[in-house]
């Protein structure tokens, strides 16, 4: 085996592997650590009737899917909102799946590259309250825990609005997952439903492994554009905002300011994540359609071009030559799209009451922005108004425009998700939908899972 060993550990990270002998590979015997991989096998895929043109027109074959999965809850989208959601339903004893179409979790939050968690207290009666519990607050403790350069430091007392390292947060997004038990279906993007009358079955979603089903008695939609409730026919209202995108720089506490004190002034370039060389840059963009690929693929291309070019700019100033971009996002800023029309919805009047109600699942903190109240969250915001066995979490739910800025936040987002997530268990244990639950149910299990009623 030119000196390597059948069993061989790289990197710590495949102990236990058992290789197979270089006499049963099909690669070149030369290069010996790639070629114990490479072994022909038989197709693992059949081809399927392709679309055809007739009288003009681009017809899709009916053809049967095959049923990849059965679950009792499936999640779609793995941003903040479907990461708690996929959690939640787990610890409230369903058999759950996630699917997710990049390879990691959290979404706008990690591979948008969006690390700032928002939206988690408000400071009332001489102290704080977190109004983010639960799943969100026991993220950012675990977070915590990883380490100094896994989150910015807060205290029990005092959360704030904590910034986190991506890469640390996809760590534990990870690993909460596989406690949870969770299937885990990444590189997968839900395409469709599966629906009889206005009750869905299931998701189909599309893979390398082409065109698939998964079973489930309900669906949870953390798409962040509330794709499924659009394919089930659900009713939204669709909005524009601008499409944003963000960058690193690294190298910021290398900086000399005091070599063009003047010129430094109009450069953003300190430290503002958990790794003190990194600054991340957040493009506000202009206003665009987030459904249009389009106007999407040319917002990516304009951003980058910007991020590049202006870091180049800086670098040129005296004390900043060390200065570069590190990496950009992954997933462009789509702040809003579909807003969910849902059993309820709430305005910004409605939430700065302070809303307090008898159905909240959550709450939203304070933004920081000048808008200072935190406010509750109904049920029917995530419920639809006619599709069953479907709740939408994460910055799609129910809401007048105006406040969907504080709703699509990190923080919101967990809780939606976090609710959205128990309703769903609750609903597959109960053989009901989702919109015939009991709400005292679901905020007792709610509780029991740390989160904040009021």
């Amino acid at each position: 085996m030119s000196g390597i060993s059948r069993r061989k550990i790289l990197g710590g990270m495949a102990a236990g592997l058992v290789f197979p002998a270089m006499a049963d590979t099909d690669g070149d015997p030369d290069y010996a650590n790639f070629a114990r991989n490479l072994n022909k096998i038989d197709a693992t895929m059949t081809d399927v009737p392709s679309a055809t043109i007739r009288d003009g027109r681009v017809i899709q074959p009916e053809r049967e899917l095959p049923v990849f999965h059965t679950t009792d809850v499936v999640v779609v989208g793995g941003g903040p909102a479907g990461f708690a959601a996929a959690v939640a339903a787990a610890r409230t004893g369903a058999k759950v799946a996630l699917v997710e179409r990049y390879g990691s979790l959290g979404g706008l939050f990690t591979n948008g590259m969006v690390l700032i968690i928002l939206a988690t207290v408000v400071n009332e009666n001489g102290g704080q309250t977190l109004y983010t519990a639960g799943l969100c607050k026991e993220f950012m403790d675990r977070l915590q825990k990883l380490g100094p350069d896994a989150i910015t430091k807060f205290t029990p007392e005092r959360y704030g609005q904590p910034t986190a390292d991506p890469e640390a947060s996809k760590y534990l997004m990870d690993e909460m997952i596989r406690e949870a038990g969770v299937e885990m279906f990444f590189h997968s993007w839900g395409v469709d439903v599966i629906q009889t009358g206005d009750a869905l079955k299931g998701v189909v979603f599309e893979s390398k492994q082409g065109r698939q089903a998964i079973l489930a008695k309900q669906v949870v939609d953390c798409t962040g554009d509330g794709d499924l409730n659009f394919l089930a026919g659900g009713g939204y209202q669709q909005i524009t905002h601008a499409l944003g995108f963000v960058y690193q720089v690294a190298n910021v506490d290398r900086v000399d300011r005091d070599k063009d004190p003047e010129a430094a002034k109009k450069i953003y370039a300190r430290g503002n994540q958990p790794i003190k060389s990194m600054c991340w840059r957040n493009c506000l963009g202009n206003r665009g359609n987030g459904l249009d690929v389009r106007q999407l693929s040319k917002a990516e291309m304009e951003h980058r071009k910007g991020a590049w070019e202006l870091v180049q700019r800086q670098k040129k100033t005296p004390g900043f030559e060390k200065i570069y971009v590190s990496s950009t996002c992954s997933q462009l800023g789509v702040r809003a799209s579909r807003l969910l029309k849902g059993v309820k919805s709430i305005s910004k009047n409605d939430a700065k009451t302070g809303l307090r109600v008898d159905d909240a699942i959550g709450y939203s903190g304070d933004d920081r922005s000048g808008f200072k109240q935190g406010f509750g969250i109904p049920y029917g915001c995530l419920v639809p108004e006619k599709v069953d066995n479907l709740l939408v979490a994460g910055r799609c739910v129910s809401c007048a425009p105006d406040l969907i800025d504080r709703l699509r936040l990190i923080g919101p987002c967990f809780v939606t998700g976090h609710a959205a997530g128990v309703a769903a268990a609750l609903a597959a244990r109960n053989g009901c939908a989702p919109r015939n639950l009991a709400v005292a149910d679901i905020r007792k299990e709610l509780k029991n899972q740390g989160a904040y009623l009021g």
